[in-house]
């Protein structure tokens, strides 16, 4: 009785049709679990940014600050601190595909020394500097440093914010205004943790990092040139390889979760919220190109 059996060459060809098979699926597959994170992080800094919205609510129509008078937010406050009574959960403040790295840490942030958390989402704490008027600061995002005059800093600082805390009445394009963003390795202890200030002063001396890089996106800047920050231990690492995309974590096809003022989130890619600055630096409304003095087009100015 002879017995059947594959040939040498039929069991090459089902191999080869499995190996096709997989290098057709296996891409597949990674784009849907990808897409799944993006629907996860979507959530999560929609869930953040109505808990904050709650927190509003309580606290006489007044967004939080990115971080208080010293810095230090579990004693003088800052929006990942202080909201999280309205949240009671660490999942809603992490993107998915963040690796949560501690490079931008110091060694007496982590615990047992202090409750330093990974966290991911960085509110919209972009500051202007008027260069025509001895460099003096005003804060055009929505939660950025509480550190001046009006935040009754009498401890920390020289005084040098004119505006500190937000009215979200006073905002006035709430629905295209950005509240939070997608940033990679923060933390909500302590400095720039948990905000993107649209300035790189503390992306290099304190001395050498303040929490996490802070560019806003420019989308006049060069695409092929990387935005690089130091880290707690001097160390350069590239935050985003395409600069037009400032701080912003861009892990979902050059695309990253926003949440916006009226409570709603959608993707986008970064350069899209900030197409054509009127400054290289940084937003500056005393350069006069636009009657209101604001780049209409800039989604971090909270007062254009």
């Amino acid at each position: 009785m002879q017995r059947k059996a594959f040939t040498l060459i039929e069991l090459l060809v089902v191999i080869a049709i499995i190996a096709i098979l997989a290098a057709i699926l296996f891409p597949v597959f990674a784009q849907a679990k990808l897409a799944a994170k993006k629907t996860s992080s979507l959530s999560n800094i929609k869930q953040t940014s109505l808990g904050i919205l709650l927190y509003i609510g309580d606290f006489d129509d007044e967004y939080d600050a990115g971080s208080g008078n010293c810095w230090w937010y579990p004693t003088d406050g800052g929006w990942s601190w202080d909201t999280q009574p309205y949240m009671k959960s660490l999942a809603l403040l992490r993107d998915p595909t963040d690796p949560l790295s501690t490079a931008t840490w110091y060694s007496w942030m982590f615990p047992p020394n202090n409750p330093t958390v990974s966290i991911s989402y960085a509110s919209n704490g972009f500051l202007w500097q008027d260069r025509n008027n001895g460099w003096a600061t005003s804060m055009l995002g929505v939660m950025g440093e509480a550190q001046g005059p009006e935040a009754g800093n009498t401890r920390c600082g020289t005084g040098w914010m004119k505006k500190s805390y937000t009215q979200a009445g006073s905002v006035g394009q709430p629905s295209s205004t950005i509240m939070l963003t997608v940033r990679a390795g923060g933390q909500d202890i302590w400095g720039m943790g948990d905000l993107v200030s649209g300035v790189t002063w503390w992306d290099h001396n304190c001395p050498n990092s303040c929490g996490g890089a802070g560019l806003i996106p420019n989308g006049s800047a060069s695409a092929t040139t990387p935005y690089k920050a130091v880290d707690a231990k001097g160390n350069q690492y590239v935050v985003n390889a395409n600069s037009q995309w400032g701080a912003v974590y861009t892990p979902y096809s050059n695309q990253s979760p926003f949440a916006f003022c009226d409570g709603h989130a959608k993707s986008m890619n970064p350069a899209q919220t900030n197409p054509n600055p009127t400054g290289t630096y940084i937003n500056a409304p005393d350069l006069g190109l636009y009657p209101s003095g604001h780049d209409p087009l800039n989604m971090w100015d909270a007062a254009r």
